[in-house]
């Protein structure tokens, strides 16, 4: 029987939750089974360990995080049937002034991925097909290729989860049939903040593991060496957990050194063939593009990685397409679910994203976390080179009587905007040439205002700077695009802002 690691069975949780048994636990949290005294209707509580060592304003940040955490799993969940629904988020202190954020969820009657499988191995059962796994979890596959572009007032919003495994897959028995939802979408990031709080970092021999080792992507393992978290950590995860179900046993094991070493080995994927399960060879490369080693070789979506994995069952006619991705770039704001850094990764990992075109691009700012939620800082808008407006041609014949409703508006900016709302025709008669104005000499602007891109670069080069302190702080390693550091390019902005201002001041003296 699972120990009540808190103390609360047979108690009042929150004056609404009375606790009546043990569920399940795990590494960061203990599930249990309570009355809800308002609804009259049972209710998972999900309370979540943390350090005991945290002071009290570290408690409180915790929980804020906590907090807002939960806002995203219900904003998802209320968009999304496949997410388990939140219904109160709060926290209690234990009888040893212990603080314990839990969140309450609706109660649902089946079981998790990972306790199928076992009792599948228990009785002798072979494990389950991929041909059935694909069928049961599409609404799965589904519900992330939806939370990773989310479409809000603001644009699309990134949620990722990075935390698939079986065990966060629950199987639950609606009327005849079996439904599969999502656990733990949103709360895997407060499990790393409450290891940075305590003092430890994923990267020591004394870890504060904030991700499942056996089915962490290489990304979570080594990010200096492959970059960041992103939905193709997403791709990893569930194609893990694929291989896993349809083999019927771990895929890897071992202590954390051997895990690791499996993971990253770029010779034996764990992929169904090299498990044991037998599959086709067009099966074959669709797993070992879901579990490269290399998140730019991976399927940068679970859409892309679904479908490809439905195609090649031949289940499509079943099944259906999930991609939800957009053919164009919208704006983006970026939060992560499960574990969400503070820094967001693009869409793509840098070295494998598209070529822009030859226009005259801004430097990408990376997102900021603040209150739960990353805003990514919008570009500053530029005006269009003079090749990219087309010039206006006159159709042949007489221009005399010819007039055309003016079609572009050249605004402040030299943007070009729609316009014809309530203007008149432009004639265009010719008309008589107006006398020559006397030359005159433009005065020269203000010095401030010469000095405006050395100050905005200047800005720049300040911002960067802090981010990566910033990131240097709560992740344990300075901020870096690939090989380069956002230091490096913070410096060469500064460099570059000093030069402009130095230029600037001098022509001034002349």
């Amino acid at each position: 029987m699972t120990e009540d690691r808190f103390g609360i069975v047979g108690k009042v949780v929150a004056r609404t939750y009375e606790v009546e048994d043990v569920v399940a636990e795990g590494g960061f949290g203990v599930v249990y089974r309570a009355h809800h005294k308002g609804f009259r209707a049972k209710v998972a509580l999900k309370c979540l360990k943390i350090p005991s060592d945290l002071t009290e304003d570290q408690r409180q940040k915790f929980l804020e995080q906590f907090r807002s955490e939960a806002e995203v799993m219900f904003r998802l969940s209320s968009q999304i049937p496949a997410i388990v629904r939140p219904l109160h988020v709060d926290a209690f202190h234990t009888a040893d002034n212990q603080l314990v954020p839990f969140i309450a969820l609706e109660w649902l009657e089946g079981r998790t991925l990972d306790a199928i499988i076992l009792r599948r191995a228990e009785k002798g059962r072979p494990p389950l097909g991929l041909d059935a796994l694909v069928r049961l979890l599409t609404p799965i596959a589904a519900a992330l290729e939806q939370a990773h572009n989310l479409q809000g007032p603001l644009g699309t919003l990134t949620v990722i989860h990075r935390d698939m495994k079986p065990e966060n897959l629950f199987v639950a028995r609606l009327g005849e049939g079996d439904v599969a939802k999502i656990l733990d979408f949103g709360i895997s990031k407060v499990k790393l903040a409450a290891g940075q709080l305590a003092g430890r970092a994923s990267q020591t021999g004394e870890a504060f593991v904030a991700f499942s080792p056996a089915y962490a992507a290489p990304e979570q393992w080594a990010p200096r060496r492959f970059g960041q978290t992103g939905r193709w950590t997403d791709v990893w995860g569930l194609g893990i957990t694929l291989v896993e179900a349809a083999k019927g046993f771990e895929v890897i094991g071992g202590d954390h050194a051997e895990m690791m070493g499996t993971i990253i080995d770029p010779v034996r994927r764990p992929t169904p063939r090299t498990e044991g399960v037998q599959v086709s060879d067009a099966v074959e490369e669709v797993f070992l593009k879901a579990l490269a080693v290399d998140p730019r070789d991976r399927y940068q979506s679970i859409g892309e990685f679904w479908d490809g994995l439905s195609l090649a069952l031949d289940l499509r006619h079943e099944v259906g397409t999930i991609s939800t991705r957009p053919s164009a770039p919208r704006p983006t704001r970026a939060i992560t679910g499960s574990g969400f850094d503070s820094v967001m990764p693009p869409a793509m990992p840098p070295s494998a994203a598209p070529a822009a075109p030859q226009v005259p691009q801004v430097p990408q700012v990376p997102s900021l976390s603040v209150g739960g939620a990353a805003t990514q800082v919008a570009p500053i808008a530029r005006p269009l080179p003079a090749a990219a407006i087309p010039p206006v041609r006159a159709p042949q014949g007489s221009m005399s009587d010819l007039k055309i409703p003016l079609a572009v508006d050249l605004g402040a900016r030299g943007q070009l905007a729609p316009s014809g709302l309530g203007l008149a025709p432009v004639s265009l008669r010719p008309r008589p040439a107006p006398s020559p104005l006397p030359a005159y000499r433009a005065p020269q602007p203000p010095l401030l205002k010469s000095l405006g891109p050395a100050l905005s670069l200047l800005a720049l080069s300040v911002a960067l700077t802090l981010l990566d302190r910033a990131f240097a702080g709560s992740r344990g390693v300075p901020l870096a695009i690939g090989p380069v550091r956002a230091s490096w390019i913070a410096a060469g902005v500064m460099v570059l802002a000093l030069f402009n201002g130095f230029s600037v001041i001098r022509r001034s003296l002349r």
